[in-house]
Order: C-alpha cells, then sequence, then structure tokens
C-alpha cells in the first residue's frame, strides 16, 4: 500500500485534530508551521475551545468538514481516540476521503501498559477498516518542502523565506526528540538545509521504515536518504531493503544501539529490538549502506552527497593554506584507510610553483601542498584550479585559515566563480573547510547560499570524503560484477 503515501506528503486538504489557540499547545503550532511553510491547500483546526485559530474557522468534529480531507493530524490526548474513531467511522461511511492519519499525540502502545496498547489497537483496527495509513503514533510528524507540508509541533528555526526551498535529503527517524534536533541543527548552520522530505515515525504501529525507503527510493526528488535508526523487527527484510535501495542512491545510516545497555535503551524507548549490532555493521559493509556514529557526520555526509558529484576513484588531493590544520587533516586522512593521495604531473607541481608564494610547501609529501598563511585570494583559487585540473585527482580538501589581511568575502566570491560560474564543482568534488567559527560565518554563509557546502573542521571533510569515496567504489565493484 506504498502508494496511499502520496497523500501523506501531498495532500487535498489537511484537518488538524486537538489544534489549539494556545501557542505553547502541539495543536497550535502545527496550524503555525503549515501557515509558515505556505500549505497552498486548505487547512481545517477541530477543536471544541476556539471558533478561529490563526485567522482558520475552526469545526467541532472531523465529521463536520464539508470539503475533502486526505491527511488528518491527531494531537488530541490519547484517552480521547476511542470518540475520535467513532467520528472518523461516521465521515468515512459517507466520505471515505481520508487516507493518511499522523498521530503525533503519544500514551499508546509505546508505554506498554494494557490502556495504551488498547488505545493503538482502536487507531490501527479503525484506520485499517477503511484503508488509511498511519504514522506514528507517539511521533513528531512530517514535512514535504515541494509540496509545502509541515504537520511537525516543533520550531524548526528555518526562516519563513527559506521554506519550500528544494533539496534532496530526505529523512526518516525513530526518534521524535532526535528528529527535531537535527531540524534545528540543520537550520542553524551557514544556510539552512533544505530537506526534501522529512519524518518522524514513532512507534511504526503501520507505517514503518520499510514503507518509506521504499517511497525515497521511487521518488524523483530523493538524491540521498538518512536516517536515525533504533532497531526494526524484521533485521533481515530491513537490510534486503537498505541493500537494493543502495544501488541506486546512497543512504546515510545513524544506528543507535551499539552496546547492550544501549540496545536496552532502545528497546523500552520505542519497543525497537536493536538486533546484533555486529551483524548491521558487517551488512552494512557489504552492501555499500553508509553508517555514521555522529550526528555532526550524518549532517555532512548528507549534505554533501547532495551538493556534490561522487569521487570517480580514491585520489583525494589535501590542499591547506596553514601547516597545522594541513597535519591535522593528513592523520585523519590517514585514519580513514580509504582515501589515497595522488601522485600529480610534473606539469601540475610547475603551474602550483608558478601560482603560489615561493615559500609554499608543494607535494612534499606527494598529493599535498600548504600554499602558507601568505597566500592571498588569487593563490587560494589558482592553486585549486590547478590540482582539479590534473587527471590523477579525484577529490580534493581544501583547508584554510582566514588570516585578518585576507577579504573573506573576496574569497568566498572568488572561489564560488571558480567552483559555480566556471563550473569545477560539477567536475570533482571539493570538500572545503574555512576555519574557525563565527570570524568567518559570512564568508561560508556567501558558499551556502550558492550550493557549495562547507565543513567546521578538517576531520568533518575527511569523514564526508571518505563516505562519498567509498560509495563510489562500492557502485565501481557493482558495475564490474555485472561486466562479468
Amino acid at each position: 500500500m506504498v502508494h496511499n503515501l502520496d497523500a501523506l506528503f501531498d495532500p487535498e486538504n489537511i484537518a488538524v485534530i486537538g489544534a489549539s489557540n494556545n501557542p505553547l499547545k502541539a495543536g497550535y503550532t502545527v496550524i503555525y508551521n503549515l501557515n509558515q511553510i505556505g500549505y497552498p491547500k486548505e487547512v481545517f483546526p477541530v477543536t471544541m475551545s476556539a471558533d478561529e485559530i490563526l485567522g482558520r474557522k475552526c469545526y467541532k468534529k472531523l465529521s463536520e468538514i464539508e470539503e475533502t480531507v486526505e491527511l488528518v493530524v491527531l494531537g488530541t490526548p490519547a484517552k480521547m481516540i476511542y470518540d475520535i474513531m467513532d467520528d472518523l467511522a461516521v465521515r468515512m461511511e459517507k466520505r471515505r476521503d481520508v487516507k493518511v492519519i499522523v498521530c503525533i499525540a503519544a500514551d499508546y502502545g509505546e508505554t506498554k501498559t494494557e490502556e495504551g496498547i488498547r488505545r493503538q489497537d482502536c487507531l490501527i483496527q479503525t484506520a485499517e477498516k477503511y484503508g488509511i495509513r498511519v504514522v506514528g503514533p507517539n511521533c513528531i510528524g512530517i514535512i514535504d518542502n515541494i509540496n509545502r507540508v509541515d504537520t511537525t509541533f516543533v520550531e524548526t528555526l528555518i526562516p519563513k523565506e527559506m521554506r519550500g526551498q528544494k533539496g534532496g535529503i530526505s529523512f526518516i527517524s525513530q526518534s521524535g526528540a532526535m528528529a527535531a534536533s537535527i531540524l534545528m541543527m540543520g537550520a542553524s548552520g551557514p544556510a539552512p538545509i533544505s530537506m526534501n522530505k522529512f519524518i518522524s515515525i514513532g512507534n511504526m504501529a503501520d507505517v514503518d521504515c520499510i514503507d518509506l525507503l521504499e517511497y525515497f527510493e521511487q521518488d524523483a526528488d530523493t538524491k540521498v536518504i538518512g536516517m536515525y535508526l533504533e532497531g526494526y523487527p524484521d533485521g533481515r527484510k530491513l537490510i534486503d531493503t537498505l541493500a537494493r535501495i543502495a544501488q541506486k542512491k546512497p543512504v546515510v545510516i545513524l544506528k543507535v544501539g551499539r552496546s547492550s545497555i544501549g540496545a536496552e535503551a532502545a528497546n523500552s524507548h520505542t519497543g525497537s529490538l536493536a538486533g546484533a549490532d555486529s551483524v548491521y555493521d558487517a551488512a552494512f559493509r557489504q552492501f555499500g549502506i553508509i553508517r555514521v556514529y555522529t550526528i555532526e557526520d550524518m549532517m555532512d555526509t548528507l549534505q554533501a552527497f547532495d551538493a556534490m558529484k561522487i569521487p570517480a576513484g580514491r585520489n583525494c588531493f589535501l590542499l591547506t593554506q596553514a601547516g597545522g590544520p594541513g597535519i591535522y587533516c593528513t592523520d585523519a586522512f590517514v585514519d580513514e584507510k580509504i582515501l589515497k593521495f595522488p601522485l600529480v604531473s610534473e606539469e601540475t607541481k610547475r603551474r602550483l610553483a608558478d601560482v603560489l608564494p615561493p615559500m609554499a610547501n608543494i607535494c612534499s609529501p606527494e598529493g599535498y601542498a600548504d600554499i602558507t598563511a601568505a597566500a592571498t585570494v588569487s593563490h587560494h583559487v589558482e592553486s585549486l584550479r590547478a590540482v582539479m585540473d590534473d587527471d590523477a585527482v579525484d577529490s580534493v580538501i581544501f583547508v584554510t585559515v582566514v588570516p585578518t589581511f585576507l577579504p573573506r568575502r573576496e574569497l568566498a566570491e572568488a572561489l564560488l566563480r571558480l567552483l559555480v560560474e566556471e563550473g569545477y564543482g560539477k567536475k570533482k568534488p571539493v570538500c572545503i573547510c574555512i576555519m574557525a567559527g563565527n570570524y568567518v560565518w559570512e564568508c561560508r554563509q556567501i558558499l551556502e547560499q550558492g550550493g557549495i557546502h562547507t565543513f567546521d573542521t578538517p576531520a568533518h571533510c575527511v569523514k564526508a570524503m571518505s563516505h562519498m569515496t567509498a560509495y563510489g567504489q562500492f557502485l565501481k565493484g557493482q558495475e564490474e560484477e555485472a561486466d562479468e
């Protein structure tokens, strides 16, 4: 029934049951977020306590709404589920229009109490009777930036003018709190991350990871899939699904519950059996599924896949403007064991010598150049051009610490000209780290708003490039197997 999920991401009108005029309540924030994102169709607040919320007329019951409603957001206290399902049945006998329910309320099956389980059964059995899909309960909702749907009850921090911008990242989270944090962190970078689709799935009483993975597999707007995973009852089925999708598009997973205590915590949180972590780990490696261990690594890797070309090979040139960060980056590079330093041509070395200050370190060691703190904007840009023109180079990590005498805005604009206007960014991936902190924020902002992702530290560059390179090698191996 995956096709039914179209109404989850592009519904014909939305009803919010448990809407509220109180800005501290979830039922207010859902209406507010739908207004902020610019949902183009009708939103119907359903509540006994108000006549109007944020300029939208309220209804006492779902069955009273005369227009079509394909998506219902359910935010009332769980104990009211029986009356609400009775009213839904009245509507469905007459209209048969509701296709999806997103239940953002908690106190259902995740409590493992008899009453919680009974409430969840009532919700699911009524939905099943009428062919309605259910997301949740105990989730924070969904976002589709392209169709401008946002049923979440969190303040995502994405400015109104940035809502609805197309991105290629689709994300699934088994935790509402992690989902909310990832949205907020994504909005807090130099340029907010615009997810394509974003979903928190809570208890997975009906719609689960596999339904969504299969939906994103077919979704032309999804370029890379991200996932926060605690566990899944049928590990084999999950791995088989991920393995099939990874042959078409990258899947980046933050899999938790690695320790026995973490696995126990995952089970008590969403009732997910974490499964033996070593089995997941081996399967991820075998099938080209990218595993990350930190939120930062996940965010960087998703953005790298969304913004950059996958490296053709393992040869990554390290271009740095400062010795210390360069050495720090080199150690991280070697630790990852996937990247290799390229041997560039004598012509490239001559070009670098021609465009750089005389004290620059060129290719000692091979595949590494330190353009020195004396480097101007032109030195930065022309050395990057020379390195990217070399056929032995598959990718570049570019690290600079902007000294006070180097104009930050000019540097960003010159890099944009090279990578975007001249198209160098489309030829090979470049991971750019402009250190450090708020001092270079404007510089990073200019690049990111121009579509060039930047990284907080050299080690973050190395992680993202390693994941992209490993995935590129996996795809190459698949092609070679197919040709045999």
